[in-house]
């Protein structure tokens, strides 16, 4: 069976290039070795600069898509790797507010919810599921990098950053190991404002509401404001979002409704100076707070799939109340030194996360025999503070030899909080004492150097080499005291240290052949690791003190063509990841710590394609294949075999959208956009354990509808309909009670029901 996979996946790859070729025979020549070109199915014919204010000029060929995978700006059909971009019109006509709207089309990528107020993001299949404590991707909000490295600031955990404003998120599918350094295992995803337009006032008001079956009202209200200050040389821009969403949680316990709805208020500011012709100064200011109030989840028999009380409906013993904030201050400039480019980026942010999880269903199982059923709470507060510093001098564009060399420095100071309350008292303690009642407190600092070099052998023929090297430092400390810390004296506080000296190289090797103006094969072996450190730690002595970092190799073939007069493109990539020391969260002493064991193989392959049939239909596609799986018995999760299943990512997932312009009368115009994407069945935990016991998550299917009409003045009123067939889509569960009590119902996350809408924008000046 895996090799007839790999035949299909090696065929199918094959059979695209060759399709390439042959077209590429037929199409009249491009004006540069690499045009730009449609994403992948995520993107319509209307420019960015263009979103909201009115209806798009025909484009007779697909729209170059500008990305910066690379640290340069170009097209993204001349990047020798995995890159999605999905543009901000993109994001507008599918009503995608922040990451969980737009995952499903963007090929590989897939996610576990934590609640409305963070997600856990894998890219390629490189996560461990729900127990996974740090982060397998790279975060990046513009050009910083945002979250925390460590286990002890929530690092798992992403930011649902708003997409209001935003030029495209890019996503690049793979190890990033030497331009984006730590984390960034599986891949990275980068979020692009739109920058201060220097010349142009410009003004957008977007205002919203929608209702959602099973659920209730949502709302939105959101604005922008750009004043070139002092034309051609200062600008301002400003952002400012309100939006609620709803949820259809129903806890038949405690009789609350509306369980995992969201309010998020987040800002922008930013300030744009060009100096003189070769100097600009960006300054920005960043805001989100998101509120949470429970869980979207249901329960559901682990055996069966089935719901335990009904669709929709939850028993917690606890409300469940979330927040997560991040402010964001940030400083680059770039300067034009004739003969290289200097970039320099600084960035100050402080990472905020709270919540209250119910883990009744884990606790009762090992302390009911001794204490009675209890209501118990896990409470966290982290708060990360965290100051990065990137210096990067490239070479311009060239067809001899490019180069880039840069630095890069991060200091974080979290401060954490942990207590495990019998939520049963008012006081939150058992006997008298917390069962565990913690204040951790951690730094991590790092230091990398990196460089990579194009040769550029023939005007058709490059290699691209990379390296990196980090080396981090790390310091924990621990003050707890409780029923689980010293069960014969629960008053003693109790203090740890754990310090840990790390460093890790990362490598690059990426030719490219341009067979010509419109086809490029590459190939691309990579590198990326995830910083290890100080674990938690016990005074009983339970399990290890550190733990190392673990790493993955990625093997991957792919091409990317344009052909039929730049009319139709068509991306596909193989790939073949090896993951060794894998971080496993594992509970020594009823505590999680981390710790190193198994190794996995990922193989798959990636697909985007476009079409545009005439200057008014564009019709788009993209998918993925992900067969990940330990190459290793794990005993840490009871696996005494290999070959178990990793779990969140989907077997197969596709997306396709169809996007048409049309007339209406004088002046009006439309726009009908029809989406729809499949996600393919996933698991939750491994099946055979009984560590982490498995759940299994059916494929599903979402059908969208979004019609816009564009009126003088500005003024474009949307009508859409999300997931028109009301599908019951299971996104993501967790078993971490299962361990303990293997009939426990499963929690798990909904996609959102039909969602019927109008969205209104009023746009003035330029907005863009």
């Amino acid at each position: 069976m895996r090799t007839n996979q790999k035949s299909l996946a090696l065929s199918l790859l094959a059979a695209s290039i060759a399709l390439a070729f042959t077209f590429n025979a037929q199409a009249a020549p491009s004006a540069s070795l690499a045009p730009g070109s449609q994403a992948s199915a995520t993107a319509p014919d209307r420019p960015a600069g263009q979103r909201g204010s009115h209806r798009p000029k025909a484009q007779v060929t697909l729209p170059t898509v500008i990305v910066t995978a690379t640290r340069r700006r170009e097209s993204l059909q001349n990047v020798p790797g995995g890159v999605t971009a999905l543009t901000g019109s993109f994001l507008d006509r599918i009503h995608a507010q922040s990451f969980e709207q737009f995952a499903p089309f963007v090929p590989g990528l897939s996610f576990e919810s934590l609640g409305p107020t963070s997600d856990l993001v894998a890219i390629r299949g490189v996560t461990t599921g729900g127990s996974q404590l740090s982060s397998g991707i790279g975060m990046y909000l513009d050009e910083v990098p945002i979250g925390a490295s460590t286990p002890f600031g929530l690092g798992f955990q992403t930011l649902p950053i708003n997409t209001f404003d935003l030029n495209r998120v890019e996503v690049l599918n793979g190890p990033q190991g030497t331009l984006y350094g730590a984390n960034a295992l599986g891949g990275a995803i980068k979020y692009v404002a739109n920058a201060p337009n220097l010349n142009d006032f410009g003004a957008l008001g977007d205002f919203g509401v929608s209702s959602t079956a099973h659920a209730g009202t949502n709302d939105n209200a959101d604005a922008m404001i750009n004043i070139p200050l002092v034309p051609g040389k200062i600008a301002i821009r400003a952002d400012g979002i309100q939006a609620f969403n709803s949820s259809f949680g129903n806890n038949i316990l405690l009789n609350t409704k509306d369980q995992g709805s969201a309010r998020t208020i987040a800002g922008r500011i930013q300030v744009l100076a060009q100096i003189n012709p070769d100097l600009s100064v960006n300054l920005t200011a960043f805001s989100q707070n998101v509120h949470g109030n429970g869980l979207n989840v249901d329960f559901r028999n682990i055996a069966t799939g089935q719901p335990v009380f009904g669709t929709y409906q939850q028993a917690y013993s606890l409300n469940q109340p979330s927040d997560s904030s991040l402010r964001l201050y940030s400083g680059v400039i770039n300067w034009n030194l004739h003969w290289a480019k200097l970039t320099s980026i600084t960035a100050y942010q402080i990472d905020h996360g709270q919540y209250l999880d119910d883990l009744s269903d884990v606790y009762n199982p090992l302390l009911a025999p001794f204490f009675g059923v209890q209501a118990y709470g896990l409470f966290v507060r982290t708060d990360t503070r965290k100051y990065t510093q990137e210096i990067r001098l490239a070479s311009y564009q060239n067809k001899a030899f490019q180069w880039l060399i840069g630095g890069f420095y991060t200091h974080e100071a979290t401060h954490e909080f942990v207590n495990l309350q019998d939520n049963s008292n008012a006081n939150g303690t058992l006997f008298g004492y917390p069962p565990f009642y913690g204040v951790l407190p951690s730094i991590y600092q790092e230091v990398s150097v990196f460089a990579d070099g194009t040769h550029y052998f023939t005007d058709r023929f490059d290699v691209t080499l990379g390296v990196r090297y980090s080396k981090n430092r790390q310091h924990y400390q621990q003050f707890a005291n409780g029923l689980l810390v010293v069960p014969t004296n629960p008053a003693l506080v109790t203090q740890e240290n754990a310090t840990s000296n790390q460093s890790v190289a990362t490598y690059l090797i990426n030719p490219r052949y341009h067979v010509s103006k419109n086809v490029m094969i590459y190939g691309k072996i990579a590198s990326g690791y995830r910083p290890g450190g100080p674990n938690f730690v016990l005074a009983l002595g339970h399990g290890a003190p550190t733990f190392q970092p673990d790493k993955l190799w990625n093997y991957e073939l792919g091409e990317k063509a344009t052909f039929l007069d730049d009319r139709f493109m068509l991306n596909a990539d193989v790939y073949d990841i090896h993951w060794s020391r894998i971080q496993l969260t594992v509970n020594n002493g009823g505590i999680n710590q981390i710790e190193n064991g198994g190794s996995a193989r990922i193989k798959g392959l990636e697909f985007s394609t476009a079409y545009k049939l005439t200057t008014d239909l564009t019709l788009s596609g993209a998918g993925s294949y992900t067969d990940a799986k330990l190459t290793s018995a794990v005993p840490a999760l009871g696996l005494t075999q290999p070959g178990a299943r990793l779990p969140l990512s989907p077997k197969y997932n596709f997306a396709l959208a169809a996007n048409y312009n049309f007339p209406i009368a004088y002046r009006y115009n439309g726009n009908l956009t029809v989406t729809d994407s499949y996600i393919g069945n996933r698991t939750a935990g491994y099946a055979g354990s009984l560590v982490s016991p498995v759940y299994r998550l059916p494929g599903y299917n979402t059908l969208n509808f979004d019609l816009a009409v564009f009126a003088p003045h500005g003024i474009e009123v949307d009508a859409y309909v999300n997931n028109v067939f009301d599908h019951v889509g299971q996104v993501s569960a967790a078993t971490t009670a299962n361990e303990y009590d293997p009939t426990a119902p499963v929690p798990v996350t909904l996609s959102m029901p039909r969602t019927i809408g109008v969205d209104v924008k009023i746009a003035l000046g330029n907005p863009y």
